[in-house]
């Protein structure tokens, strides 16, 4: 008789991972999708597609019930505590994978519960794992399910000839059906737990052949649910209908078993779990103000499902070109550097933060060969002592490792292949270790088999006194929370309050009622948190122009609301100055215009008015559908509202350039007169604009936020905050530029302090030096 599952050390294990997330938690909205996230958690509102409704109302729920902390703070804890239950669940099935490694008797309890729990511990802290857990996003959900999955099919297998075998096997069609409302990660558990049903009957079978025959129509119909159930998270019509067939099949096996009840029970179950898309069909018809897609009607809810926003890209394509008939399609080196991304993930996950060298060798390969011998190690121990389970793990690690690598088919990553791909264009925009996660996640757990394994083999050449000094192998398990901590930490870096004070500083770039283009992700969803969950400058119109590439964006903008602006809770900077609520939409664009706005080649020489100015855009030039939407705001809103682009989003003014002027973070098209004195163009090549120096110096100083970047000297920062501090030391930059001009060398130094501070440009450091050197003996 097999041991009782330990609950109490899986909630211990639990409780001390959500300790060690917790400690790290970002403390408020993080930089790609978390604002945008929160941001419709907060107001039931609609993220990008596929819309994640799940996700969005656990954590309306979530965040309105935690009393504590700020919302995002409350929405980030969710995710720490979603995935410290599945590493509870996964140190339950590892313990029971040890049960048929280390053996059943007492004398082992030890290295099973020690065992599991370091296997369960370096799951949870592996780098990527570890940085989906200390925010808010989908990943943390998603893990927490396929974990629970694996568990519950552990348990169906000792359920089996009892009334509890059918139920958890439903339990598990549910959890599917749900999972596609969060993420469609969780769903590709359904190949290993088909996997392992299959494995199980087979190694395994009943002694009663009419439940032998029952079982295996509980494992045709759940085979045939989840390929119906793989089409409908795709939001394919011909998977649907392949799903639907097999299904159908499945039948022909579960009837003549007696199974056909499981089998209708089971698609209404499943069924019920995808219900939650209902939300986003309800939802969008109420217009809130995040609303992607506007999925209110049943076609544009199946764009939705379908990601028709982003374009369709096959696993045959090659991601480096237009999509299109003409597409070369993928080739052996796009491959190889797709495996070659993979593996760069798999090193980081167990020392990402060692970045120690000896004689140019990096030492945290030496630990990740380590774990990668030790991972083979336990692949292999636990295929000999429980294939079944194996099926389960090794299933689920070809999924969701070499198999979405196969089937995401991703261009190049951000750190690889420049060379080869010069065009960023080419490259993803951010690194996509997070697809993979639970790959790493199952390679850790086998590490955990290889030190539970290594330590009984060590303890078997001691002496008895010393046997339980081999229980110390398993004190490996903290390297990979030791070393990642440093890369994976949000919560106690010079950066960790950097989003949303970037957020802040852009949104008071803009006069009150002004317009502010944007362009992606970091400069467009940390501005949505800060105003649908903080209420920081909501007056402020935020157009993303990535964006306004869709029809359904073009459109919301026509309804958007004014709202007011708060004097009281703006910067000094802004108050005072009587600002009038506009009265005309953004924009009047038809729905007929808004389809005729295509991507096109002028045919001839086109003339543009915005206001007194003119100019001509000469034929054969491109126009895309986001410069029909600016043209036309531009053109509506010149002289009504102010209009600020920013610095991020810098580019086509459409004959503005001359009145262009650069405050802070912001490029204003003034429409009054423009104080010479105070204007420097050559400081302003970069933006085609010129700076406003008294009122730039005014913003850097007096309104902007840094995070905690100007406290103290720090280190590299990770990409996206590296990019995002750098523009930050722009207007710092150009003071200090003015000041050199001036030949007032206190202030350069003051400047350019500040902009080190935040830009380890080579550049501005060495520029720092020198101004240091040029000042007075007496203030050096």
């Amino acid at each position: 008789m097999k041991p009782r599952p330990p609950y109490r050390a899986a909630t211990v294990v639990g409780f001390a991972v959500l300790l060690g997330y917790v400690f790290s938690l970002a403390p408020s909205v993080t930089f790609w999708d978390a604002g945008e996230f929160i941001g419709a958690m907060k107001t039931l509102g609609i993220p990008h597609p596929p819309g994640t409704p799940l996700f969005v109302m656990l954590g309306h729920v979530w965040g309105n019930l935690i009393p504590v902390g700020e919302f995002a703070w409350r929405t980030n804890l969710m995710s720490a505590t979603f995935s410290a239950a599945g590493a509870a669940f996964w140190f339950l099935v590892l313990h029971e994978i040890l049960v048929a490694v280390a053996g059943e008797e007492d004398a082992n309890r030890v290295w099973r519960i020690a065992g599991a729990a370091a296997g369960a511990i370096i799951a949870a802290f592996t780098f990527t794992n570890w940085q989906n857990s200390n925010e808010t996003e989908v990943y943390a959900v998603a893990g927490f399910i396929i974990a629970l999955c694996s568990w519950l099919c552990l348990r169906w297998r000792s359920a089996r000839g009892t009334d509890r075998e059918p139920k958890i096997l439903l339990l598990i069609a549910y959890l599917l059906g749900v999972s596609i409302a969060n993420h469609l990660l969780a769903l590709l558990a359904g190949p290993a737990v088909i996997l392992f049903l299959m494995s199980v009957l087979r190694h395994d079978p009943a002694a009663d052949p009419l439940q032998r025959r029952r079982e295996w129509g509980y494992a045709a119909v759940f085979a045939g649910l989840w390929a119906l159930l793989l089409g409908a998270g795709l939001g394919s019509p011909t998977l649907i209908l392949l799903g639907g067939l097999a299904f159908v099949g499945a039948l022909v096996v579960a009837v003549p078993a007696g199974a056909l009840p499981f089998a209708i029970v089971a698609l209404l179950v499943a069924a019920v779990g995808v219900t939650p898309y209902l939300f986003l069909y309800i939802r969008s018809g109420q217009h809130p103000m995040l609303n992607e897609a506007a999925p209110s009607t049943w076609s544009s809810l199946l764009a939705m499902v379908r990601r028709e926003q982003y374009g369709i890209r096959t696993p045959f394509d090659d991601p480096t070109q237009y999509h299109g008939p003409e597409n070369p399609g993928r080739n052996l080196t796009l491959i190889g550097l797709q495996l070659a991304n993979y593996f760069q993930y798999f090193d980081w996950q167990w020392a990402k933060s060692w970045a120690t060298t000896v004689a140019d060798f990096p030492l945290r390969t030496l630990i990740t060969l380590v774990a990668g011998f030790l991972g083979l190690q336990g692949l292999f121990v636990h295929r000999r002592a429980d294939r079944s389970s194996w099926w389960l793990l090794f299933g689920m690690f070809l999924v969701t490792g070499l198999g979405l690598v196969a089937y995401m088919n991703f261009k190049p990553g951000y750190s690889l292949a420049w060379k080869l791909y010069p065009d960023q264009e080419q490259h993803e925009v951010r690194e996509r270790d997070y697809f993979f996660v639970i790959s790493f996640v199952i390679w850790a757990l086998w590490i955990g088999v290889g030190l539970t394994q290594l330590g009984r083999a060590l303890a078997a050449r001691l002496s008895d006194k010393a046997r339980a000094a081999a229980l110390g192998v398993l004190a490996l398990a903290l390297v990979p929370p030791i070393l990642n901590f440093k890369e994976a930490d949000r919560g106690h870096g010079p950066d960790a309050r950097l989003p949303g004070d970037f957020a802040y500083d852009l949104l008071n770039s803009v006069p009150p009622y002004g317009i502010l283009f944007t362009y992606g992700d970091n400069d467009t969803f940390p501005l949505w948190w800060a105003q649908e969950v903080e209420g920081i400058r909501p007056d402020v119109a935020v157009v993303c122009i990535a964006l306004a590439r869709t029809e359904w964006y073009m459109a919301q903008m026509r309804t958007w609301p004014v709202r007011p602006f708060d004097e009281a809770r703006a910067p000094a900077y802004w108050r005072g100055r009587n600002p009038q609520p506009p009265t005309r939409p953004l924009h009047t664009m038809t729905n007929d215009d808004i389809a005729r706005a295509v991507p096109q080649l002028l045919p001839r020489d086109a003339e543009i008015a915005i206001g007194p100015y003119r100019t001509t855009l000469k034929a054969n030039s491109p126009l895309y559908p986001e410069d029909f939407l600016k043209i036309r705001v531009l053109q509506q809103n010149f002289g009504h509202r102010p209009i600020v682009w920013g610095l991020t989003a810098a580019g086509q003014y459409y004959g503005l350039d001359p009145i262009i002027v650069q405050r802070g973070l912001g490029l204003n098209a003034e429409t009054g007169p423009i104080d010479s004195t105070q204007m420097n163009r050559e400081l302003g090549q970069m933006f085609r604009a010129a700076v406003d120096l008294k009122a730039t110096e005014k913003l850097a100083y007096e309104v902007y936020r840094y995070g905690h970047l100007l406290d103290a000297d720090h280190g590299e920062l990770e990409t996206t905050a590296r990019g995002i501090a750098a523009t930050l030391a722009v207007p710092f930059t150009q003071l200090a530029s003015d000041a050199e001009a001036r030949q007032d060398f206190l202030a350069m130094v003051k400047h350019l302090e500040r902009a080190a501070r935040l830009w380890s440009n080579p550049s501005v450091v060495q520029g720092l030096a020198e101004a240091r050197k040029r000042l007075p003996t007496n203030r050096k």
